[in-house]
């Protein structure tokens, strides 16, 4: 490699890092429920206490990889349990995804211009900055996807011995992030039929083996727990789904399309979401067309190799999931190599219009990058207001108003009625700022993680009623929970931190 292009390489990491953590000294940074229960068992693991079972799906019974909970040992450990210290070390690994995205794009296309372009397209993209500092499994497939493809044209189109090995880590190591992204799967099985002729058992058999062995806490966890999430994904199929079971074909197809299409926007042209979807499809007919007029078929053309990489998604629609955006985590980076391509091979004759076409494109993802990224990650919050830098203002006001005397809290939460993540806050910072943690006035955590607050004792008087953005909430539960404080405890005032109201109260 030259070294301009090593010099170049090195600055678009540079730029895609400070993208990701620009924001996040200020606390801008999603913190809820889930990203609270990985830290605790994280926090297990590091006190000795083993796991292997990951974080469980939204389709009962069945629980992604425990890679991940490993994964974010060091930087827990090291952070001393800090959120942000995390956020940060998912947001460099993200970040070294510009090597894959440059290596991928350079076997595909042999241009180091193409694959520089596509390595900046990845750094400055707003979709991808979006998960790389999200505390949450999947995040980590924006690399490991990648893999997938990367280690298949290797063995298929480069007949590198190594290239089953990297597909094989590739495939594990993202159903260890996400299950569902098992559907990478059928690309491959596709990929491989088309090559059969070509392909020798012992390439099939190190795939295997290296598949099974990054995939093997999963088959574990199928093995001691009487393979539940076997029952699940069969329910998954038999449309026991209730999402599933009430749609129809054209359902499916304007919900895959509308998805898809976000995608493209996301990754793209993030500033329109109408444009940015009818952009990639574009790019994705162009890219066919192209192939159709070569002269000589190569055995793998990059045309549709790449086309199957991005629209892989299509084969888990039809299971469900549809209303879970992360389920197309990794195809971002299929889509912007195709938008490198068609800048250098589709517009090079065109200059003004490559040029726009550029200028387009960096307005839009760094201007959705610096007005959203500093409110956290905006693309999976239900609750949009449940920033680091709210509830850390909460957890201080709370000590300051109890001038180091002892004080009880409550929360109400999403999910209802769980103090997982508050506890996890207080335990955190709270305790480790002001040396002590608040009494708990809620209901009882038996089996929740983070159940380690004592119970108010009968002479601590200060209290406080923390209230969670409702979004996702039922109003009526408030009611009820508001009365019950209303039974115990005399409102004092009520403080807002963005959406977090704060009830400082005395109890009777």
């Amino acid at each position: 490699m030259k070294k301009k292009v090593l010099i170049a390489l090195f600055a678009i990491f540079v730029l895609a890092l400070a993208l990701r953590v620009i924001f996040l000294p200020q606390g801008s940074l999603l913190f809820m429920y889930d990203m609270a229960r990985d830290a605790w068992v994280v926090d297990a693991i590091l006190k000795g206490d083993f796991k292997i079972l990951g974080p469980p799906a939204s389709t009962p019974g069945l629980f992604h990889g425990v890679f991940y909970y490993y994964l974010l040992a060091p930087a827990y450990l090291l952070g001393k349990g800090s959120p942000l210290v995390a956020s940060a070390y998912l947001a460099f690994l993200n970040s070294l995804g510009v090597l894959i995205v440059y290596y991928l794009t350079k076997l595909i296309t042999k241009k180091p211009k193409t694959s520089l372009l596509a390595a900046f397209f990845y750094a400055i993209s707003f979709g991808v900055s979006q998960y790389a500092a999200w505390l949450s499994n999947p995040s980590i497939a924006l690399w490991t996807v990648p893999l997938i493809y990367l280690g298949l044209w290797l063995w298929l189109a480069e007949g590198k011995a190594w290239g089953p090995v990297v597909t094989g880590l590739g495939l594990g190591l993202s159903m260890q992030a996400e299950i569902f992204l098992g559907y990478h799967f059928i690309p491959i099985l596709l990929w491989l039929w088309v090559e059969r002729a070509r392909i020798k058992r012992k390439s099939l058999l190190v795939f295997l083996i290296v598949f099974l062995a990054t995939a093997s806490s999963i088959i574990l966890a199928e093995m001691k727990f009487g393979f539940k999430g076997i029952a699940a994904v069969a329910s998954i199929f038999f449309s026991e789904d209730v999402f599933v079971k009430f749609r129809s074909l054209g359902d499916f197809i304007v919900l895959y399309l509308n998805q898809m299409g976000r995608v493209f926007s996301l990754t793209l042209l993030p500033s329109n979401v109408g444009y940015g979807g009818f952009l990639g499809i574009v790019i994705i007919v162009l890219a066919y067309k192209n192939w159709r007029k070569e002269k000589v078929k190569r055995r793998i053309s990059w045309q549709p190799f790449l086309i199957s990489y991005v629209l892989s998604h299509l084969a888990i629609v039809s299971l469900g999931g549809i209303s879970t955006p992360f389920l197309t985590a990794g195809l971002e980076v299929g889509i912007i190599i195709l938008a490198a391509i068609f800048v250098e091979e589709f517009l090079k004759k065109e200059r003004f219009l490559a040029g726009f076409f550029l200028l387009l494109l960096v307005v839009s993802n760094l201007g959705l990058i610096f007005k959203e990224n500093k409110k956290g990650q905006t693309n999976f919050a239900i609750q949009k207001d449940m920033t680091l830098a709210r509830q850390l203002e909460v957890v201080n006001y709370t000590y300051q108003e109890s001038r180091g005397s002892s004080f009880s809290i409550n929360t109400f939460t999403s999910p209802l009625f769980m103090n997982t993540l508050w506890s996890y806050l207080y335990n955190w910072y709270g305790k480790g700022n002001y040396g002590y943690l608040p009494e708990w006035t809620g209901r009882d955590q038996v089996d929740q993680l983070g159940n380690n607050l004592p119970l108010a004792q009968k002479e601590t008087k200060l209290h406080f009623f923390i209230i969670e953005p409702m979004q996702g909430i039922p109003e009526h539960f408030l009611v009820y929970e508001l009365g019950a404080e209303d039974v115990r405890s005399q409102l004092v005032e009520e403080r807002r931190f963005g959406e977090i109201r704060v009830q400082k109260r005395y109890a009777k």
